[in-house]
Order: C-alpha cells, then structure tokens, then sequence
C-alpha cells in the first residue's frame, strides 16, 4: 500500500491527527476532511484540508468523487458521552450513524478500494460480558446513545462489507485511547494530567463508572494497529470474512492493549509519573457522583485473539511508558498557555 493516497475523516480530532502525521512521515498524501481544520501546525503540514460534512451526502459524494483516494480512515464522530444528554440523541446518531452510511456509499459509488472505520468498544452495551468476542455474534442489547449509535454504525459498515465487495472494509473497535496532543479533558488521562499540573485534586466518579475496568491504549500504538486494518483489507478484500448464515461481514476487530485498570489506578499512575518524572506532586483524588443521565457501563476490555492473528508481534506499552510519552507534551502546553510558571 506504499504511496496510496489516503483521505481522513474527522481530521481535527486526536487520533486523526497522529495518522495524518505518521502517514505523512512515510510519503503518503493525505487528505484531511472535516467540519473544520486542524489546529495543530504538525497536523496542518501533514495533509492538505478539505471540508466536508459528513452529514450532507452530495457534498461527501463530491469530494471522493473529485479526490479519488485509495484508502480511506473513517474517524469522524461525535464521541462525547455528556452530549448526548445536553444536545440529544438527534446530532449524535446522525453524525454517527447517518454520517458512516454516507461515507460509506460516497466511497462505493467513487470505487474507493480500501475503507477503515473507527468503532469503539462502547458497541457492545451493556449486557454483553467481557473480555468482548469480536466474532460480530454479539448484537448491542441495551446501553446509552453514544453505544447505540457505535453498534448501529458498526453493523452498518459490517453489512456493506456482506453486501459488496467495493469498498474493502475493516472496522477498528477501539478501547480507550490516550495520548499526546488530546485536549478533551473530560477524558479521564488529560483531564487529570491537567489537574495535576495546576495541584488541583483529581476526580474519581463514585460506584460503578470508578469500580469498573476499562482498557487503555497509547495512540501510537493505536495508528499502527488501524494502518494494520488498512494493509489487511487491502490484501484480502471482505469475501474471505463473509458469514454464510446472514449479511454481515467478519470484518470487525478488536483494537486491544490488554492493559486494563479502574479509574483510581490510572489516577495513581498519573501522579507517580508526574511525582517521579518532574516533581509534581498533587493531592489526593476526591469522589464524586457521576453525571445523570449519562450511562456507566460496568467493566470492559476485549479479546484480542483475532487481532493478533494479524499482527503477531503487537505488543502495545503498558500504561505507565505510555504515560511517560504523553506528560512532557501536557507539560509543554500548559506553559504555552501560561497555566505554569
């Protein structure tokens, strides 16, 4: 796949912008969609922005049609949990949802060969028991919109993977990813790195949403295993992955770290790393009630047997190298920002 030039959906947003700059790095052309354009300089000089709107179907239509890429990484969405609950099911679902059916039809109608959309483990719901099997038997069941609207856009994709053989697609479900250069401190990594800087308390959600285990994967590590998609779709199309009893194709995967920790751990995790690595020391976390209305899953984290039927040697880093990669970048921001001395 050397050299294909690769469309990225959703370009502003954190994952997008470690892809555009690792596929710049190799040579790659890349183009970044979305509503608006990236903010960061890396980002910015990685790829060359167009706008669209996933929403509006002709406009979509019409850049693939005039930018013909070759691969295509579909990471637009609304992936906020309190939006939900403050803006309402509609915007989620059609961004999510209506917003991949789009994309996804634009890019077979423009002949697009190689398509990877971006799921999340939130697909699963709520009853489902981990670690998650991602044979794609598993049907969502209950949960918030926010898990409704990954399952509905994972089997959407899924059934086009069934129906044609154009274009070729892999969904990535992703567990929670972290990094440098996120700046959605409703996330439980930059909002705490943040706290921590100003020597504020860190914030630990009460019951079950601070109990339950969740998984986390260093960004880097994340862009390898989506480029991994990308090369895999590339070779064997979705015929090989089609199901003999429905219309839905094998395509899904699992994007594990195998690291899995309550909020509490990556709280200590954060704090010893910042402690040990640059002296800062904040003090202990306080408990709070969790949001109402938003929904709190109990514990999940995946199986990772059909990925690594892909990849071998995936070996992503534990939480603490990852976290060792990610705090200078929050320490050089904030003083950007003059938040520290």
């Amino acid at each position: 796949m050397t050299n294909q030039k690769t469309l990225i959906t959703g370009i502003s947003g954190f994952i997008a912008g470690h892809l555009a700059r690792t596929l710049a790095n190799d040579g790659i052309e890349v183009i970044g969609s979305g509503r608006r354009p990236p903010e960061g300089r890396e980002v910015a000089a990685a790829c060359r922005f167009v706008p669209m709107d996933i929403r509006d179907f002709d406009a979509t239509l019409d850049v693939f049609t005039q930018e013909k890429p070759r691969v295509v990484y579909h990471l637009a969405a609304m992936s906020f949990l309190h939006a939900a609950v403050t803006d309402g099911p509609r915007a989620m679902l059609e961004t999510n949802v209506a917003g991949t059916w789009n994309v996804l039809e634009a890019c077979r109608r423009a002949e697009v060969p190689v398509v990877v959309v971006a799921s999340s483990d939130k697909q699963y719901g709520a009853l489902a028991a981990p670690p998650y099997d991602d044979s794609d038997t598993t049907a969502f069941q209950n949960g918030g919109v926010y898990e409704l609207s990954k399952a509905q856009q994972d089997q959407t994709a899924r059934l086009y993977a069934g129906l044609y053989d154009i274009p070729a697609l892999r969904v990535a479900r992703l567990v929670n990813v972290y990094g440098p250069g996120d700046l959605q401190w409703t996330r439980i990594v930059p909002g705490n790195i943040r706290r921590t800087f100003l020597g504020e308390r860190p914030r630990i959600t009460a019951g079950r949403a601070g109990e339950a285990l969740r998984e986390y994967l260093f960004v880097d590590d994340a862009v390898t295993a989506l480029r991994r998609l990308a090369q895999d779709s590339h070779e064997r199309g979705n015929a090989p992955l089609r199901r003999e009893d429905g219309k839905l194709a094998r395509v899904a995967y699992n994007l594990p770290s195998g690291h899995k920790f309550a909020a509490g751990e990556v709280i200590a995790a954060i704090q010893q790393v910042m402690r040990e690595d640059f002296g800062i020391v904040s003090p202990e976390p306080e408990v709070l009630p969790g949001t109402p209305g938003v929904f709190e899953p109990g514990s999940q984290f995946t199986d990772d047997a059909k990925f690594r039927s892909l990849l071998p040697q995936w070996s992503p880093r534990d939480l603490q190298a990852g976290l060792r990669a990610t705090v200078p970048w929050y320490l050089d921001f904030f003083r950007q920002q003059s938040l520290l001395p």
